[in-house]
This record gives structure tokens, C-alpha cells and sequence, in this order.
């Protein structure tokens, strides 16, 4: 007979390890760096979901509570940073101690949060972003584009509804520098989990726009409220902008990736509006500079070609009197010269015309007596050829016509057996009405035949 076995019920088990983990480690508590894969809050206390992980393969996973008063002073501490530890992905360092719960189950109850770990990985994602895009070659990528030296189409980003993007768009348009600057609004969230997307998305839709500038705006923030600028596909996206992109995101000291991939970075949305009409300023202070400085130097040189001119025209006008001179009298002789030989040359071309009239005439005789008589011989053989063929096409047409006569003939036609049959002179198929008890006559080749009419029906 086997032996009996021992058995517990769940509860008791439960309550066996409740008991353990208070007497062992009630009192004790630990400082855990896990990364949070889920956070959620519930009337003001918060639970997370907690993760290890080695060479990318998660190898640890627990539950984690931080209780409202708990969290209340953790955040007053921390300056209101809490909520922004306490998301998908960061990394944190957490004073807990150790739970169990006979329903429950284990869980860590979380006492405290130092952020420098999360401040430090996120120093760490920050720098592995940066060394990617300089691998990809992205990070100088905006430096390539033009930056005209007066933007006026600008492509606004960031959230309608912050201060910084209000401040940008007050600067930008109510300065009496420069103002005459239009805005295209692409409205995205600056910070949370839709950032990245909604800016990204915003950025290629302002590409498809006809703008000189992108601006992107953000007022000022922590450390984690700026992390969202780090992420590798905003600024991949910013790199790869073919229209210039300028940041203006306050923050106080670091810049973010965003910043350092942007073709312009500038520590506030209003230093970016500032930028871009001083710099507007600049350009035309640069264009009135330089068009005084010619018409300075013009007027210089004017000045100094007026007196050389001067000089020049005595010069010429005592040395052309000179040349006019001795030409004239080159002129004379020439115009003499020329008048001689052309008389000269006349006299013989009029010779050689008349000789030439002279033998083109006789030829011209000669050759019309020649075509005279050739062409009267052919023309006459022509009218005898046309006049015998015309008469042999007459004998033909009248020996038809005879033909056609002989066949249409009535006589023929009735001695072939046909009759003609008429009715008052008139011919029958030419009448209509009622025929019966009239005489009709019929001629054949040999009578003349009356009869009187007894019944009429139709031939078909």
C-alpha cells in the first residue's frame, strides 16, 4: 500500500510564501535598474511593467506599484519629472521592496526613483542616434542645401496650441524690421508617444509645398520633455529634407539631435523668428550698401572719363582736320580716275552688246523660218490623221444608230408576233377605270382585230 501524500491547498501555499517573503524580506529593500515596457496610472497611483533583458532576449519580468503618496512626494522631489521617467521604453533605477500578495501575487513596491539612469541612457540613446547618422552619412546632409538670403514661404511645425509656436508667429510677423512673411501651418504634438510620427509625417507633407524654410518649434522644456528631438527617425527625416530645415526648441543647454542634423538650430521658436528677418534686414541693408558704393564709384569714373574725353576730343578733332585734308584730295583724284576708266569701259561694253544683238538676231531669224516651216508640215499631217479618225468614228456611230433603228422599229417588232392593243387611240396600260363593253383594237403584223371588252382582271 503506497504511502499517503502530503498535500496543501493554493492558499496555503500562498500564505506559507507570504509568510516567507515578510520574515526574509519584509525589512529589506533594493535598488533595480529594469526597463519599463508598460506604465499605466489609476487614480493617481501607478503600475508598471517591468523587464530585463541580454544580447536582446528578455530574461526577466515583474510587476511593479507605486502607491499616490508615494509618488506625490517622489514627484514634488523631482520637480514634476516622474510621469516623464514613468514611460514605454526608458530605463530606471528604482528603490523597491518586495510584495507578495496571496491573491495578487509577487510584485515590487516601488519607494523611490533615481532619474540620473534614465537622464544617463537616455545620454547613451542620444550619442548611439548621432554615431548612426554620421555612419549614414546624414549628419551634415542639410549643410548641402541653399538657404536663399531672403525667406518669405515658410512651413511652420509644432502645436498650435504652445506658447513657443504662438511666440514664433507674433515675432515673426509684428516686428518692424521685416514682416512681409507667408506662414504655412503643419500642426503636430511636440512631446508624447504621437511626436515622432505626427512630426515626421508633417516634414514630408511640407516637401510637397512650394517654401524656402521649414521651421520647427518647440517652447521650452526638461531634459525629457526635449527627448522626443533625439529619436533617430525625426531627425533621419530632417536630413533628408530637399527644403532647409531651421529648429528653434528651447531648451536651456544640450542640444538635441534634431538641432545638431537641422541646417540652422536656434535656442528659442522666437531667436528663430528673429533670425529670419534680421536676416531679411541684412540682405537689403547689404543691397542699399552696394548700390551706394556704385553709384559712388560710377560717378568717380565718370568724373575721371569726363577730363580724358575732353583732352581725346581736342586731339582728334585737330588731327581729323588734318587726315580730312589729304583724303579729300585722294578722293578728288580717285573720283577722276575711276570717272575715266568707267567711260572708258562703257564705251567698250556698248561695242560688244551691239556685236552680240547683231548675231543673236540673224540666229534668231534663221531658227524661227526653220521651226516656221517644220511646224507647219506637222500640223497639217496632224489635221489630215485627226480628220480621216474622225470620220471613221462617225461611220460607226451612224451604222449603230441604223442598227438601233431597224430594231426598234414597230413593224419589226410585229413581225415577231408582237401586238399593240389601244382603246380610244390611247394605248391599254396607259388607262385605268372600268373597261367592260368598250372596243378595244389589236394590230398584229397581219390584222387588224376589234373585239368588245367582256371582263378585265389584273396580270398579276
Amino acid at each position: 500500500m503506497s504511502a499517503r501524500k502530503k498535500t496543501y491547498t493554493l492558499a496555503q501555499l500562498n500564505h506559507s510564501l507570504e509568510r516567507f517573503i515578510r520574515d526574509n524580506f519584509a525589512y529589506k529593500q533594493f535598488w533595480v535598474i529594469a526597463e519599463i515596457t508598460k506604465a499605466q496610472e489609476k487614480n493617481g497611483h501607478y503600475y508598471l511593467e517591468l523587464a530585463d533583458s541580454k544580447e536582446g532576449k528578455r530574461i526577466a519580468e515583474m510587476s511593479a506599484n507605486m502607491w499616490f503618496s508615494v509618488f506625490t512626494q517622489v514627484n514634488r522631489r523631482l520637480n514634476g519629472e516622474l510621469t516623464k521617467l514613468f514611460q514605454s521604453g526608458n530605463k530606471v533605477l528604482l528603490q523597491v521592496k518586495i510584495d507578495f500578495h496571496t491573491i495578487y501575487g509577487l510584485k515590487l513596491n516601488i519607494l523611490d526613483v533615481d532619474p540620473d539612469m534614465t537622464y544617463g541612457d537616455l545620454e547613451r540613446k542620444k550619442k548611439e542616434t548621432i554615431k548612426r547618422l554620421q555612419t549614414e552619412e546624414l549628419i551634415n546632409k542639410q549643410t548641402d542645401l541653399y538657404l536663399a538670403p531672403v525667406i518669405k514661404k515658410i512651413a511652420l511645425i509644432g502645436s498650435p496650441n504652445t506658447s513657443g509656436f504662438r511666440d514664433f508667429q507674433t515675432q515673426l510677423l509684428e516686428n518692424e524690421i521685416f514682416n512681409n512673411f507667408k506662414i504655412k501651418a503643419f500642426p503636430a504634438a511636440v512631446q508624447g508617444e504621437k511626436a515622432v510620427t505626427q512630426i515626421v509625417n508633417a516634414i514630408a507633407d511640407a516637401n510637397l509645398y512650394n517654401v524656402d524654410v521649414i521651421v520647427i518649434v518647440r517652447g521650452g522644456g526638461s531634459k525629457m520633455d526635449l527627448h522626443v528631438f533625439n529619436d533617430y527617425q525625426m531627425a533621419k527625416a530632417i536630413a533628408k529634407s530637399a527644403i532647409p530645415v531651421i529648429t528653434g526648441i528651447g531648451h536651456e543647454t544640450d542640444e538635441s539631435v534634431a538641432d545638431i542634423v537641422a541646417h540652422i538650430n536656434e535656442i528659442t521658436p522666437t531667436a528663430v523668428a528673429k533670425f529670419l528677418y534680421v536676416r531679411a534686414a541684412v540682405f537689403r541693408s547689404n543691397i542699399e550698401t552696394s548700390f551706394d558704393q556704385i553709384i559712388k564709384i560710377v560717378q568717380g569714373i565718370i568724373s575721371g572719363r569726363k577730363d580724358e574725353f575732353y583732352h581725346l576730343n581736342k586731339y582728334l578733332g585737330h588731327y581729323t582736320k588734318d587726315i580730312l585734308v589729304n583724303h579729300q584730295q585722294q578722293l578728288k583724284d580717285i573720283i577722276h580716275e575711276i570717272h575715266i576708266e568707267s567711260r572708258e569701259l562703257l564705251d567698250a561694253e556698248r561695242s560688244r552688246l551691239r556685236l552680240q544683238l547683231n548675231k543673236i538676231g540673224h540666229e534668231a531669224l534663221n531658227k524661227i523660218e526653220l521651226k516656221k516651216n517644220l511646224d507647219l508640215s506637222s500640223k497639217m499631217d496632224k489635221i489630215e490623221m485627226f480628220a480621216s479618225s474622225l470620220m471613221d468614228q462617225n461611220r460607226v456611230k451612224v451604222a449603230n444608230l441604223n442598227d438601233l433603228l431597224a430594231y426598234l422599229n414597230p413593224e419589226e417588232l410585229l413581225r415577231k408576233g408582237y401586238t399593240i392593243s389601244t382603246l380610244d387611240d390611247h394605248e391599254l396600260n396607259n388607262l385605268e377605270g372600268d373597261f367592260k363593253g368598250k372596243k378595244m383594237r389589236t394590230l398584229s403584223h397581219k390584222w387588224l382585230v376589234e373585239s368588245e371588252i367582256i371582263d378585265v382582271k389584273p396580270s398579276k
